[in-house]
């Protein structure tokens, strides 16, 4: 698909690739649907890389969308594919570093819409978690919650559910504020201060184990480190105490 141009169904349906998104696990593209005498209409088709991981996150999107949690609907699927609604609109990685490009790195305050994409964000979480629990009868986490799995349109949706597996929220939560910490230029005073309102709202709403959370938080902190080859400056982070000591992340 990546190479083609046009391809088209028996149907009469012509299928063209607009573009190919970033993604570090599969294969993602943009494509447009068009058939004489109809409007066309956008999909994207993501190309598993471990095609065993497809049945999980098609069976996941489909409950989830049954629950009314937001998530993208699925138009099909192939042998290692499957054609996802188009969701136009912002990565959640986008506004974050837009939103610190506005308020300026070392300013500490955040203004009205850092708080508002937080409060989207917990309605997301807590919609998923309490959905999936009533799915599975367990708990059940996203396991992969970088700030480019979410989207922002009149209200976030989530997506790339297929690393969803049992477990405890905290982990999740860590993990995301790990994330949003370590984005160049990383443990920036904004980046300290959204991550610890971050931290604050979604403990509170999601009824968590703070100290747990901080725990994953620095856990994932250093397996980041090891993976970017930024070892020495997470340390730095780390024995300087700031999950601890600093402002933004008392209770």
């Amino acid at each position: 698909m990546e190479n083609s141009v046009q391809i088209c169904n028996d149907d009469l349906y012509c299928f063209s690739v607009e573009k190919k998104f970033k993604s570090r696990k599969n294969k993602v593209f943009l494509l447009k649907s068009s058939k004489p005498g109809e409007k066309s209409k956008y999909l994207v088709q993501k190309e598993y890389s471990y095609p065993a991981r497809m049945p999980g996150e098609v069976k996941m999107l489909r409950l989830l969308k049954e629950k009314g949690v937001p998530v993208p609907q699925i138009y099909g699927t192939g042998e290692n594919y499957i054609l996802l609604e188009y969701l136009e609109g912002p990565l959640f990685a986008d506004f974050f570093f837009w939103q610190e490009s506005v308020s300026g790195s070392e300013n500490s305050s955040l203004i009205g819409p850092a708080y508002q994409l937080i409060y989207s964000l917990c309605r997301w979480f807590k919609d998923f978690y309490t959905a999936t629990r009533e799915i599975a009868g367990k708990q059940i986490i996203m396991g992969d919650v970088n700030l480019r799995n979410f989207i922002i349109r009149e209200k976030i949706y989530g997506i790339d559910l297929e690393e969803c597996r049992e477990g405890r929220i905290e982990e999740d939560i860590g993990s995301f504020c790990a994330y949003a910490l370590t984005y160049w230029p990383s443990f920036t005073s904004w980046k300290m201060a959204m991550v610890g309102e971050l931290m604050r709202v979604l403990t509170t709403e999601l009824d968590l184990d703070k100290e747990l959370v901080k725990k994953e938080v620095q856990r994932e902190l250093l397996i980041i480190a090891e993976r970017r080859g930024t070892f020495q400056e997470i340390v730095k982070f780390l024995v300087a105490n700031l999950l601890e000591r600093s402002v933004h992340f008392a209770w």
